[in-house]
């Protein structure tokens, strides 16, 4: 009976001695992974031991570091990403604004191109007309100065602009001419004061550029021989050099 109280102290003794050295605490025996997300309850982590404890607030610790840093980080790009949204609104609204002047300009010019084509490509000369008055009606040109067009246009039908007759059908131009038959008495000045040609005698030279080839010297025209090309734009005086020199 003595010996078996020996025995009995003895495993008391031991008992207490790891109670002391677990730190006086019972652990759950879960062990979890603050970097994965997971956490201790209230419950558990009143039973986990001091050193787990202490362990278990490293962790925590060095995760909100970890975390407060990628916090930071993504304030920094969200500064720099809003930084950039405002460059490109900056670059957007003048874009915007000169898209709708361009959306405008469309919607005008279509309208004009409208009006145009149902505009008269024709006249049938009635009794009292004459080229003038022709000229002046709002569906022609609006303006009787520019009847000398609907008479180089019509030539082959009017011998005297001055003397027009009922019933003869003529041609109403309504495009810019890209060519021009040279009639008697005409000059390079004079073809280029045409208001359908350039509108100004200043303008001959552009004539004599795209037509070298015709024209050896420009102030000696051959009438009724010559049909003369029209440039419109600088590109198209490159255009007729070098078909000349395509043609030589």
């Amino acid at each position: 009976m003595e010996k078996l109280a020996r025995i009995a102290r003895l495993v008391a003794t031991v008992a207490v001695l790891a109670v002391v050295i677990t730190g006086c605490s019972r652990t759950s025996g879960r062990q979890v992974d603050v970097t994965a997300g997971e956490y201790y309850s209230e419950e558990e982590y009143l039973e986990l031991s001091n050193g787990e404890k202490e362990n278990y607030t490293v962790a925590l610790e060095q995760e909100l570091a970890k975390l407060q840093g990628q916090v930071e980080s993504r304030r920094t790009e969200l500064t720099a990403t809003r930084k950039q949204i405002e460059s490109l609104r900056n670059q957007i609204t003048p874009i915007e604004r000169e898209l709708l002047r361009v959306e405008s300009d469309i919607r005008t010019l279509t309208s004009q191109i409208a009006e145009l084509e149902a505009l008269p490509q024709a006249w049938n000369i009635v009794s009292g007309e004459c080229l003038w008055l022709i000229a002046g009606y709002e569906d022609v040109y609006s303006d009787p100065v520019k009847w000398p067009r609907i008479f180089r246009a019509n030539m082959d039908k009017i011998e005297d602009p001055h003397w027009i007759y009922p019933d003869t059908l003529l041609v109403v131009p309504r495009n810019w001419p890209t060519e021009h038959r040279v009639s008697t008495d005409e000059s390079l000045a004079i073809i280029a004061s045409y208001w359908e040609v350039y509108g100004s005698a200043l303008e001959w030279t552009k004539l004599y550029e795209g037509n070298k080839n015709l024209v050896k010297d420009p102030d000696f025209v051959l009438p009724d021989q010559l049909l003369l090309r029209i440039p419109r734009a600088e590109e198209d005086v490159e255009d007729a050099q070098n078909a000349q020199e395509a043609e030589e």
